[in-house]
C-alpha cells in the first residue's frame, strides 16, 4: 500500500489537479493525507469534492490544524501514514501520468531498496520548462535528487527520524544527508526509474521562490553532517553566485538570458 502526503495551505487553485492526479492512478491500493495549514479558501472542498466524484472517499484523510510549516506538515503526514511506501506530492505539483505508483510499486520489489525516484517536469512558464534528471553523484553537489519523485519505505522513517523542524527550507536535502551518512551508500538502497517522468512540480514552490535561502540551508545541512569540505565550499560559491547573477538579471527584465542558460544547463 502506498501513503501519499499532500500539505496544503489556500491551495484551491492548484489542489484539484493534484488530487485528480492521485485518483487516476491505475495502481489503487493507495490512499492520501491532506495535511492542510487552516486553509481559509476552497481547499478542503476541492480535494473532497475530486474524491466524492471518483467513489474513493474512503481513500481520503484530512487533518486540517495550525502548523510552524512544511516539515511539521510531513512530519504529521507520516504519523499519520499507513502505507508500506509514503511519497510526498505538494499541492502545487501532480503525477505526471495514471502509471507513476504502478512503476513505483514495481521498482520496489527489491526488498534492500529504501527508496526509489525518477525524473521529473520542472513547470516554469516564465523562464523555461523542462525535464530534469537526477545527477546523481556527490550530496555536495546540492539536491542531488528531486524530492518530490521520492518514494521511501515506511521503515525508513521509523528508523532513521522524521524532517527536522529547525529546517525552513532544504529540510528534504537534510534527510538525505542524514539518510546517507547512516547508511553509507545511497546508491546501493535506492533504484532510479528511469524514462517518462514521475511529477510535473511548479516553478511556485518555496525552494525555487526562495532560492538564496535554499542554497544557504543546504549548507547548514552539509556542514551538520560533516559533509563540508573544500570540494562544497567551491561548489556553493558558485551556486550563490548564480543565484545573484539571476537576480540581478530579473532586475533588468532579462529573462531571455535566463532561459538561454537554463537551456544549457539542461540540455533542452
Amino acid at each position: 500500500m502506498l501513503t501519499i502526503i499532500t500539505p496544503t495551505f489556500n491551495s484551491a487553485k492548484t489542489i484539484r489537479r493534484n488530487a485528480v492526479s492521485v485518483v487516476n492512478q491505475t495502481y489503487s491500493n493507495f490512499n492520501h493525507i491532506i495535511i492542510d495549514n487552516l486553509s481559509s479558501d476552497e481547499t478542503i472542498n476541492e480535494v473532497k469534492n475530486v474524491y466524492e466524484n471518483s467513489g474513493y472517499i474512503e481513500k481520503l484523510q484530512i487533518l486540517s490544524e495550525k502548523d510552524s510549516g512544511i516539515s511539521e506538515a510531513f512530519n504529521k503526514g507520516i504519523k499519520l501514514a499507513d502505507g508500506d511506501v509514503i511519497g510526498i506530492l505538494n499541492s502545487d505539483d501532480y503525477f505526471y501520468d495514471n502509471n507513476v505508483l504502478k512503476r513505483v510499486v514495481n521498482a520496489f520489489k527489491d526488498e534492500k531498496l529504501l527508496f526509489v525516484h525518477g525524473n521529473i517536469y520542472f513547470d516554469d512558464p516564465v523562464y523555461g520548462s523542462n525535464i530534469r534528471k537526477p545527477i546523481l553523484k556527490l550530496l555536495t553537489l546540492g539536491g542531488v535528487f528531486h524530492h518530490p519523485t521520492m518514494f521511501f519505505r515506511r521503515q525508513v522513517y521509523e528508523k532513521f527520524g522524521l524532517y527536522d523542524l529547525k529546517y525552513k527550507y532544504s529540510m528534504d536535502f537534510e534527510f538525505i544527508c542524514r539518510l546517507s551518512k547512516l547508511t553509507g551508500d545511497l546508491d546501493k538502497v535506492s533504484k532510479y526509474i528511469p524514462g517518462e517522468p514521475l511529477v510535473y512540480m511548479s516553478s511556485n514552490g518555496l525552494s525555487w521562490r526562495y532560492e538564496k535561502e535554499t542554497v544557504k540551508a543546504e549548507i547548514q545541512a552539509l556542514k551538520q553532517h560533516r559533509l563540508w569540505d573544500f570540494n562544497a565550499r567551491k561548489i556553493y560559491l558558485i551556486r550563490l553566485l548564480r543565484v545573484q547573477i539571476k537576480e540581478y538579471l530579473k532586475q533588468l527584465k532579462l529573462e531571455s538570458t535566463i532561459k538561454f542558460w537554463r537551456k544549457l544547463k539542461w540540455g533542452q
